[in-house]
């Protein structure tokens, strides 16, 4: 196993915020016009994680037995974790300073279509790396060497680091009904979790390990899966896959009426992957209210799988 992988297995959260971390930094101090160019990278080593994911969780991907099992888990997983939590966003009444009903710009099939896109490369990239994994074992004899996915796990981190360092954030966005927003969202996806692990067998912790993603799935995907196997890393692949399509919904469904339920439920999306979908669905005041629980959600996701997985 590569000295980076047992590092990453036995001390996950260092690098990941000595990464986050450092990304941060280097985004105060590069000059502008290459931080662009850096962040652009960010798109093509999520595609290439995906692959070498697909790479390393091959073998269950392509069996039919478990990845029946691990689908139907994720689908369980994926609609406690996000239905929950919109129900707490829901009972509390929070909403954005946008008004109800305020009006959304026209959606069709051209907004739809982009961001369904990108969960399809997603799943296509996962299914590339698995057909090279039975590729490289069945005619190969495993001689085909390819990066280590921590490694580009952790590139991909700075990278998210440096696109962090310019989010501009204001004061007034940090009132109560915005932060309960993902606050909510924790504390509904681990009350999903709990429902979860009732309705799946799975062990308390493994399943708020799980959770604790929030849609972030390279992310999960790689720390579930060098703890607990490939089983469980193709399920928490799934499962925030799931968690985002979900999201895609909600936010064309009720996010003209309801942003706050639709950010909550895109989770730590709301920050990057989803963010065009909430300017174009909500009002245009939601948006402070999707970069602050984004980026807290995204910083808590490792946090949480650390924790869980330690």
């Amino acid at each position: 196993m590569p000295s980076a992988i047992r590092f990453v297995q036995q001390r996950p959260l260092l690098p990941i915020v000595l990464a986050l971390v450092g990304g941060f930094l280097a985004g105060k101090i590069i000059p502008l016009r290459f931080c662009k160019r850096l962040i652009g990278w960010i798109l093509p080593l999520v595609w290439l994680l995906l692959f070498l994911i697909g790479v390393e969780f091959g073998e269950v991907i392509l069996s039919a037995q478990s990845v029946g099992q691990v689908v139907k888990t994720a689908v369980i997983f994926a609609l406690l974790t996000t239905l929950v939590p919109c129900g707490l966003i829901f009972a509390a009444g929070i909403r954005s300073s946008g008004t109800a009903g305020a009006k959304a710009g026209k959606l069709g099939f051209h907004t739809i279509w982009p961001p369904l896109k990108e969960c399809c490369i997603a799943l296509s990239m996962v299914a590339l790396g698995s057909a090279l994994f039975f590729v490289n074992q069945a005619y190969l004899a495993g001689a085909l060497w390819l990066p280590s996915s921590s490694a580009i796990l952790l590139a991909l981190i700075v990278l998210v680091g440096i696109d962090l360092a310019h989010v501009k954030l204001s004061s007034h966005w940090f009132s109560w009904a915005v932060l309960s927003v993902p606050v909510l969202v924790v504390i509904g996806s681990f009350v999903g979790a709990a429902a979860a692990s009732w309705a799946t067998g799975e062990a308390m912790r493994t399943s708020l390990a799980l959770s604790s993603g929030f849609g972030w799935f390279t992310l999960s995907s790689v720390m579930v899966g060098h703890h607990l196997g490939q089983t469980y890393g193709t399920m928490a692949l799934m499962t925030d896959l799931f968690r985002e399509l979900i999201a895609i919904v909600a936010l064309y469904a009720i996010g003209r009426y309801q942003p706050a339920i639709g950010i909550g439920s895109a989770g730590a999306t709301a920050l990057d992957s989803t963010l065009p979908i909430v300017k174009q669905a909500c009002h245009p005041d939601a948006v402070p209210l999707a970069l602050v629980s984004g980026f807290i959600l995204t910083i808590l996701a490792p946090v949480f799988i650390a924790f869980f997985l330690s």
